[in-house]
């Protein structure tokens, strides 16, 4: 049957066996790799705010975060205004590992975009977006 959902995980699935083919002496496990991006490219992110960037539960997140300070590649600050929250930040490990996984990631994005109109990159992502606006919705009821 076809659907948005099929296609979406196949295309889930094979990225992150690309990922974990071409970074496997770095640990980190297929999954988190959203995480220590997310973490790269906004660090002083709290947990909260990392979830919701990658639309992802509580509980999924701070096991992806422990494994991530387990391994040495982020650790936790916490905020004086609000002991409740942790600022993420990368190790000097994760610095350097987060080139890797950039360039591992930029180079996914570009076989994703190969043979592909750029304005089909673009309404394609348009519809991305509002199926993901569809499911929040639904999500939020």
């Amino acid at each position: 049957m076809e659907s948005i959902g099929r296609y979406s995980a196949a295309i889930y699935r094979l990225t992150q066996s690309i990922f974990n083919n071409k970074l496997k002496e770095l640990e980190i496990s297929s999954g988190q790799y959203d995480f220590f991006l997310a973490i790269a490219k906004n660090e002083g992110i709290n947990q909260k705010e990392l979830g919701d960037k990658l639309y992802v539960e509580k509980s999924t997140t701070a096991k992806a975060v422990r494994h991530l300070e387990t391994k040495g590649y982020v650790y936790k600050n916490q905020v004086e205004k609000d002991k409740r929250y942790s600022s993420l930040y990368l190790t000097e490990k994760g610095r350097e590992a987060s080139l890797a996984v950039e360039s591992v990631f930029s180079e996914i994005l570009s076989i994703f975009s190969k043979d592909i109109p750029e304005g089909v990159i673009e309404g394609t992502i348009l519809v991305l977006k509002k199926v993901i606006n569809n499911l929040q919705e639904e999500k939020s009821k």
